[in-house]
């Protein structure tokens, strides 16, 4: 019979689950960011299908898209901007509706990405300090160059590149901030 890694989930899963149990087991930081990524991008694609084809469906069923979630005003020299800028302009592209991915963020995030099993409450506190300080870091980010991208692209196109830019970004100080905030192990 061939050798055969761990079971960690009650089967081998086939030659590609054994071999990333195997490279995660050996790089666990590089498997951790790999999944991470994954992650991401999947949230990242999922934002942009809700944002450019499924506004609709929440506008039509839900009464989301009428709850304002514009908060944190700022001001910091060309960037005029809220933190939590999902305003009711009277259609399908605002309110709580755009503001509902974060929420499946979190719990994702700390129980499989991280494998955490820290004290929920200071997680979830300093997970809320990170976003709002995360988020007026990409907002003022985002009044540099989305101008820029509505200027010289079409409103697809300009999707597309604001979604991949502030997704790219947020990756790239989220993970450490995570790995802070979602330590691996038992909560102590």
């Amino acid at each position: 019979m061939p050798e055969r890694t761990e079971i960690i989930s009650g089967h081998d899963g086939g030659p590609i689950a054994v071999w990333w149990r195997r490279f995660a087991a050996k790089h666990r930081l590089i498997a951790q960011f790999v999944m991470f990524y994954a992650f991401s991008l999947f949230v990242t694609i999922l934002q942009y299908v809700m944002l450019t084809f499924l506004p609709n469906l929440f506008y039509a069923n839900t009464n989301w898209c009428d709850i304002p979630c514009q908060l944190i005003h700022l001001t910091l020299g060309p960037v005029d901007t809220y933190v939590f800028d999902h305003p009711v302009p009277g259609d399908a592209t605002g309110g709580m509706g755009n503001f509902a991915a974060v929420a499946i963020t979190f719990p994702i995030q700390r129980s499989f990405v991280f494998r955490s099993k820290g004290n929920l409450a200071k997680q979830i506190a300093w997970y809320v300090v990170a976003f709002v300080l995360i988020t007026i870091v990409c907002s003022f980010l985002m009044g540099l160059y989305v101008p820029l991208c509505k200027r010289f692209f079409a409103p697809a196109v300009y999707n597309i590149l604001i979604t991949v830019i502030n997704g790219g970004v947020q990756m790239v100080i989220y993970f450490p901030i995570y790995k802070i905030i979602f330590p691996e192990g038992e909560a102590k």
